[in-house]
């Protein structure tokens, strides 16, 4: 196959839907060798912050001279950027092969599981065949969705994390957040230390309830490991992390990265001690040249453009409160939101901080129409604007942005995607 036929046939799968459970990727794992083996790992389950997380431990290892690999989902521009050796994303040329590869086995008739394949098992399969092929020595990798029934827990990981956890993906995960939490906790293995930053009493206890059933360590933020900001801008965070007793610059933007910072550190350190060392000065240098971008992105100065992937309540709150102390202007607020989301309180929470808001709609099934969006909007904020297309709604925020105004494009993966490709053609003209 050539890559834009690979990705027509994984994209296919997509019409398969969303099927938790591992026989069937046990099974595939098995016929291409296991080459989830081939490679020592940690496991990043949880709502907000499991990207930069993995983001902030890849770069730890890659400073400590490890050949790191990273899967994280889903992609905001291409479709190579899930799967990373050294920071680079994976070749077109590889995606195909590994695709021909996959799929030749999975079509074959000795091997009947292979036409119920979902997308991100195959997909899946092809990182971690890619990670093996080169030789990747520490992988991180991110659930997909939930934990307990992800595609990804076919790995043994030295380390687990579970980031803070809240409603997202009920009609699959439940409809509370004690059910989510068991299936976040679903990715922790026996003897196996997890960590975890989440501060919700609910969903510790579930947590805590699992680990102890597998007799394993569990490590809590304020509790075994602290951390504290002492600086925040702009230009990213300083942080203190009490386990190396220092002081950290975290160049991505936000207080609450310090949470991340403090469990990708805690992370670190356990891993240093099982398996491969890892240096104080690793931790330290790692985070200060983490990469992630999406979250708080400020991608122009004037007027000042904030792209992130924020698609829940809870993470929505977390931004705009970050916003709020960072720009005491008024915001002009892009937003589109997936059919699967809290719309009501999204659009609560960005549209209660927007003197103007635009409603829009990425190029997905999976959106919500412009229209509902502005419906939803409506109830937080005056003057309320309908732009289907992502592209000419951030150009219509420009054009309407008065002095002292900044602007927000934010509410799903998908907007930001789009929204970076309006970003390079808007710079190549």
């Amino acid at each position: 196959m050539k890559y834009d036929e690979a990705l027509e046939w994984l994209f296919s799968l997509e019409n398969m839907g969303i099927k938790l459970g591992l026989d069937r990727m046990q099974d595939l794992m098995a016929a291409l060798g296991n080459p989830e083996r081939s490679f020592r790992s940690v496991h990043v389950a949880g709502t907000n912050g499991k990207g930069s997380v993995c983001a902030m431990l890849a770069s730890i290892f890659q400073e400590a001279g490890l050949v790191t690999g990273l899967y994280t989902s889903p992609h905001l521009v291409d479709f190579e950027e899930r799967i990373q050796v050294q920071g680079a994303m994976v070749p077109k040329v590889e995606v195909a092969a590994l695709a021909e590869e996959i799929r030749q086995i999975v079509e074959s008739p000795e091997f009947p599981k292979g036409r119920r394949l979902t997308f991100f098992e195959i997909t899946t399969a092809i990182a971690f065949l890619h990670f093996k092929r080169k030789g990747v020595q520490m992988a991180v990798v991110e659930v997909g969705m939930g934990g307990r029934l992800d595609a990804t827990n076919v790995i043994e990981p030295l380390c687990t994390v579970i980031t803070r956890i809240s409603l997202e993906h009920t009609q699959h995960l439940g409809d509370t957040v004690a059910k989510i939490a068991f299936e976040k906790a679903g990715i922790i293995k026996e003897n196996v230390t997890v960590i975890t930053a989440e501060t919700d009493e609910t969903a510790l206890r579930v947590i805590d309830a699992v680990a102890r059933d597998h007799a394993a360590p569990l490590l809590v933020a304020g509790r075994e490991f602290d951390f504290k900001v002492t600086a925040s801008g702009w230009d990213g965070i300083m942080v203190r992390l009490g386990s190396i007793d220092g002081t950290v610059k975290v160049p991505l933007v936000g207080a609450f990265q310090a949470s991340n910072a403090a469990m990708a550190c805690e992370c670190a350190l356990d891993v240093s001690v099982k398996s491969v060392r890892i240096r104080e000065k690793d931790i330290s240098s790692g985070l200060s040249k983490v990469i992630w971008p999406g979250r708080i992105e400020v991608v122009s100065e004037r007027p000042r453009i904030v792209f992130d992937v924020s698609h829940t309540p809870d993470g929505a709150k977390v931004v705009a409160d970050e916003l709020k102390m960072l720009h005491d202007g008024r915001w002009v607020l892009v937003l589109g939101v997936l059919d699967d989301k809290d719309i009501e309180g999204i659009a609560g929470t960005f549209g209660g901080m927007a003197s103007k808001a635009i409603a829009t709609s990425p190029k997905t099934k999976r959106a919500y129409p412009a229209e509902t969006v502005a419906k939803a909007l409506r109830e937080h904020c005056d003057d309320v604007t309908v732009v289907s297309d992502v592209g000419a709604a951030i150009d219509e925020a420009i054009e309407s942005c008065m002095p002292g105004e900044a602007i927000l494009v934010t509410g799903s993966l998908y907007m930001i995607g789009e929204a970076k490709e309006w970003l390079e053609q808007r710079r190549r003209r």
